[in-house]
């Protein structure tokens, strides 16, 4: 994966006089509307949706579409052009990122293959159907890319490497439809590619020469006009980075990249990774009791494992080989190696103690201890009262921890005969106690059953979940407010359909557990899986990440 930093593209005046693109046709039309996104209360417009034609072009772009952003859209920046052969790059280039790498992701309302920034002039005039239309200038892309694509620089990359876009002003307005031919009408400045123009607006800022002739062009959007002119009257270049990386509340902070430093076997099937942030400027917190992580492990890939202690700059994570592996073990022992970077998420506390709790019992079973291994060392340091029963087959992952609890630490081997009895332990949880379990399904099951046995409420108890089946029968959710439905087929998931017609459910875990994608159920019956709901709200929500719908059902969304 290249640094964007580092990827200079050649001298700009070898981006001159482009052969004319020929015929080619219109793939894709699309708009949206502007929403509230990615958990920071950020508008934008950039999830588009496609449309079918006849669709009306008027002077200031298509009616239907709307932009966040008080200096995007009118009549010089109506519609933005997007090569789709980018898209496949950037899948090559970013593969942590390949699911969003797809027509549309980078807000364009209209999607072609044969044309890019490369063989497209300032003031080209092109038609598509009876539209006329006349280039204007690059899109100047901004933090808001960053976010789409959790690539905390994605906006300065796109610049960088010249796929960003261009923008139309209509000359002639009419209808568009899917298939309609683009052509090539007229070319005033074939010397004045988009790349050149972008290599003298964004690399080379301080050429006078050329930055006079930029503005001389009659074509270009006002707003480049006014930026160059200001350039050569004060004799410096204007700070872009509030552009491309937003305000100190807007930066793109939900994926950063660790280097693995430690590697090593806990146990025949258990690994230890240790992992250092690239950033060594990020501010460092401790890990809090009940904090889980999610790896970004190519492609579609991500998983969330509990984090066994540390800080938000250095952590370590206890991974167990899964025979039944989905490719997230499988891939980290036998396909990772110390000098690894991985794409990793914020630390999150999703499974916390109890604060009001006087007592702690803490139930685990195999690698189920690493969700409890920050919490552990956090009651022993602050001396409260807790027990830790822990069932193992045979070999004891993390022993040092563990002896380290003393008496407060009971281990329970299945291999010499040691049986966990869970009537016993849980018959000692008063009022004040709250129980924690974290293990196979088996052992929850268990727990669940016992407790309810003698009685203890669902709020004293707390499951910990890392694998959930999330395949089913296919499904259909009516999406009340945005009058939509939408189909969820079998091996999808709620949470991946509403992403894809561009909703953006918060989610962290993404396996039951912490509850943040749970969406409000108007209609219809819910196959409940995971943990991140009590059966209360089951009555009115769900999780979109691991539950399903039956039949039908209608969400309000």
């Amino acid at each position: 994966m290249g640094d964007s930093a580092t990827l200079h593209p050649v001298h700009g005046d070898l981006f001159q006089n482009p052969e004319p693109f020929a015929p080619h046709p219109l793939l894709q039309i699309r708009a949206g509307r502007i929403q509230k996104l990615w958990g920071k209360g950020i508008e934008s417009a950039i999830y588009k949706v496609p449309l079918s034609g006849p669709v009306p072009i008027t002077p200031t772009g298509i009616a239907t579409d709307q932009q966040s952003f008080h200096t995007h859209g009118g009549v010089d920046k109506a519609l933005l052009h997007y090569c789709s052969r980018h898209y496949d790059t950037w899948k090559e280039e970013l593969p942590q990122a390949s699911q969003f790498c797809n027509a549309g992701a980078f807000g364009e309302n209209l999607v072609s293959t044969e044309m890019d920034e490369r063989t497209v002039c300032i003031g080209d005039k092109i038609s598509i159907g009876n539209v006329l239309l006349e280039v204007t200038g690059s899109r100047a892309p901004c933090y808001k890319l960053n976010h789409r694509f959790e690539i905390k620089d994605m906006a300065k990359r796109a610049q960088t490497l010249f796929r960003v876009g261009w923008l139309y002003r209509v000359l002639k307005t009419g209808d568009l439809n899917v298939g309609d031919m683009i052509q090539l009408v007229e070319r005033p400045h074939p010397e004045w590619t988009l790349a050149r123009f972008m290599h003298y607006l964004y690399n080379e800022k301080d050429n006078v020469i050329r930055m006079k002739e930029i503005v001389q062009l009659p074509q270009l959007d006002d707003s480049f006009t006014r930026m160059i002119q200001s350039r050569l009257d004060k004799g410096y270049a204007e700070d872009q980075d509030g552009r491309m990386f937003g305000g100190e509340d807007e930066r793109m902070s939900t994926w950063n990249e660790y280097r693995i430093v430690e590697k090593r076997q806990e146990t025949s099937k258990v690994t230890a990774f240790v992992l250092d942030a690239l950033d060594q400027e990020r501010e460092s917190t401790p890990v809090e009791p009940g904090s889980h992580v999610r790896l970004k492990l190519g492609g579609k890939l991500v998983r969330a494992y509990s984090v066994v202690g540390g800080t938000s700059k250095k952590f370590e994570l206890g991974i167990a080989l899964d025979p039944e592996s989905r490719g997230g073990s499988k891939f980290l022992h036998e396909q990772t190696k110390v000098g690894d970077v991985l794409t990793v998420g914020n630390i999150t506390a999703s499974f916390p103690l109890a604060e009001q709790a006087d007592r702690h019992i803490i139930i685990a079973g195999g690698i189920g201890i690493t969700a409890f291994l920050a919490a552990l060392e956090f009651l022993k340091s602050s001396n409260k009262a807790y027990e830790l029963h822990f069932a193992v087959a045979a070999e004891v992952p993390y022993a040092k921890h563990i002896a380290a609890l003393g008496a407060n630490a009971t281990i329970y081997n299945r291999f010499a005969g040691q049986k966990l009895d869970l009537a016993k332990v849980i018959s000692r949880a008063d009022v004040n106690t709250h129980i924690y379990c974290c293990g196979p399904q088996r052992l929850m099951d268990g727990v669940a059953s016992t407790a309810k046995n003698f009685n203890v409420p669902d709020s004293s108890l707390h499951f910990e979940q890392f694998a959930v089946a999330t395949s089913g029968d296919p499904f259909t959710a009516e999406l009340k407010n945005s009058r939509k439905t939408v189909e969820v087929g079998g091996s999808q998931t709620l949470l991946d359909v509403l992403k894809e017609v561009g909703l953006d459910i918060d989610s962290s875990c993404e396996a039951g557990n912490c509850g943040t994608c749970r969406v409000n159920v108007c209609d219809g019956r819910i196959e409940h899986r995971g943990t991140g709901l009590v059966e209360a709200e089951k009555k009115t929500a769900m999780l979109s990440c691991v539950s399903r719908g039956i039949g039908h059902i209608v969400l309000d969304l």
